[in-house]
């Protein structure tokens, strides 16, 4: 998934209040988006990353189509005024940060003029200011802002862009976002389960009429299709897992020795609802949300709607390749839009 960890230490020479807010960006939208304030009370960090913005990302699916997404790049990179792409590097979904519970993190995100942004570490609870709400808080145009914020718990979450939401994170503005343990991965949480293997399941479906649209498509206030999502493309970490795709092969695999903890991190990253079937295997649901349970909860299938997330650790113990299915299931109907396959092997 692209996973990159940040080490090195902040300076604490950013001041956060370089990316202000305009009338939309150039864009000649109606929307007023505010300025972007300050950071408060910015000090140093332990884990600093620098983020930019790539709208131009080809992904091509299983029956040859490319759509174009959206995505954060991992190297601050800035587009420019001509929208051409300048800086590049993004990826669908956006590189993971991978964090430790209770360290001090700064996310610099930097945006050319032409398009407004945020980042929202969904889950985190930073203060509001550095919540990355579009709209209530502040949107960053033209500039840098510095999201300050310290995780409490460990587990699994996702960062998104929050501004014109329905849009941005449909177009793929997103990423997985893990907080380790002090005890450091391998852990879960803090006296919580251990595991030997990880396996990032992140389920989304694509409407690809939505991905010609500007950046400010329907903040005017115009009907611009937004309520009708249909999607005709499926994955799973930003690979086309669809049943009725040309291929129609597994995209992604994780493999584990008999014996072994494999670790799932599921997140459910569409609007549809979806329910994941785990091919025979039974896992145990030790965490919902970034949150440990109780007890651990046996399961052979998982049922989820838009944002939530699941640890789920298997422990197979008979050889053989497992298929895991996701159905995304239209939220009104029932009907089942279309599935993503993955497997695990077990060695």
């Amino acid at each position: 998934m692209g996973m990159r960890r940040r080490t090195t230490t902040d300076g604490g020479g950013m001041d956060g209040g370089g990316g202000g807010g305009g009338m939309g960006g150039m864009g000649g939208s109606c929307y007023i988006y505010p300025a972007t304030p300050a950071t408060p009370g910015l000090t140093n960090a332990d884990v600093t990353f620098n983020l930019g913005i790539d709208m131009q990302i080809p992904l091509t699916m299983d029956d040859g189509n490319t759509i174009n997404m959206w995505g954060f790049t991992d190297n601050g990179g800035n587009m420019g005024m001509d929208g051409g792409g300048m800086g590049g590097g993004g990826t669908f979904p956006s590189p993971a940060m991978r964090v430790t519970q209770g360290d001090i993190i700064h996310t610099n995100l930097n945006v050319g003029m032409m398009w407004v942004h945020t980042i929202h570490h969904h889950g985190i609870e930073p203060e509001y200011r550095s919540d990355g709400v579009g709209h209530l808080s502040h949107d960053v145009a033209n500039g840098t802002y510095t999201y300050q914020w310290r995780p409490a718990h460990a587990g699994t979450y996702f960062y998104h862009c929050h501004t014109n939401t329905v849009l941005h994170a449909e177009m793929g503005m997103y990423g997985a976002l893990i907080v380790d343990p002090p005890e450091g991965p391998g852990t879960l949480f803090s006296g919580g389960p251990r595991y030997d293997v990880e396996a990032f399941w992140v389920v989304d479906e694509i409407d690809s009429s939505w991905h010609t649209l500007p950046w400010d498509a329907g903040t005017c206030g115009g009907d611009v299709g937004l309520n009708e999502l249909n999607p005709d493309y499926f994955v799973i970490t930003g690979v086309d897992g669809s049943g009725d795709s040309a291929m129609n092969t597994p995209p992604i695999s994780a493999t584990v020795q008999r014996g072994q903890k494999l670790l799932a991190r599921y997140i459910c990253a569409g609007y549809h609802p979806q329910k994941i079937r785990f091919g025979g295997l039974t896992g145990k649901i030790y965490a919902s949300d970034g949150r440990p349970l109780p007890k651990p909860v046996s399961v052979t299938e998982i049922r989820a709607c838009s944002a939530e997330r699941y640890d789920i650790i298997f422990e197979p113990t008979e050889r053989g390749t497992y298929l895991i299915e996701t159905d995304i299931i239209h939220w009104v109907t029932g009907d089942v839009l279309g599935t993503t396959r993955t497997s695990i092997t077990v060695v």
